[in-house]
């Protein structure tokens, strides 16, 4: 199942600089081993916001609820997600980039 997950950050004022450094570092690596495995497909910054978008593959909401709550920073987090199906225009261009009809 494909998810839309969009992530806005709030850091809180009350965190030391090396504190939040170490929670954006460990934030990092959990995505990159998400990606690692296949369950973060692709992921984006939000031009002039502190904040992501990333589509995420897994097997059910459960799953995602698992993944997600596990984030470093998930306690500074505002998340929204959307589940996602194929557009038949997709499918479409798919076919043509392929050289069908």
């Amino acid at each position: 199942m494909l998810f839309l997950v969009d992530i806005q950050v709030r850091k809180p004022e009350t965190l030391d600089a090396d504190a939040w450094e170490a929670l954006t570092q460990a934030e990092s690596d959990y995505g990159m081993e998400a990606r690692r495995a296949g369950k973060q497909l692709h992921v984006w910054r939000k031009a002039g916001a502190y904040a992501t978008l990333a589509v995420w593959d897994v097997e059910d909401n459960d799953e995602l609820h698992t993944l997600i709550s596990g984030l470093p920073l998930f306690h500074y987090l505002d998340i929204t997600v959307t589940p996602l199906v194929v557009h038949p225009s997709t499918v479409r261009w798919e076919q043509i980039q392929a050289g069908g009809a």
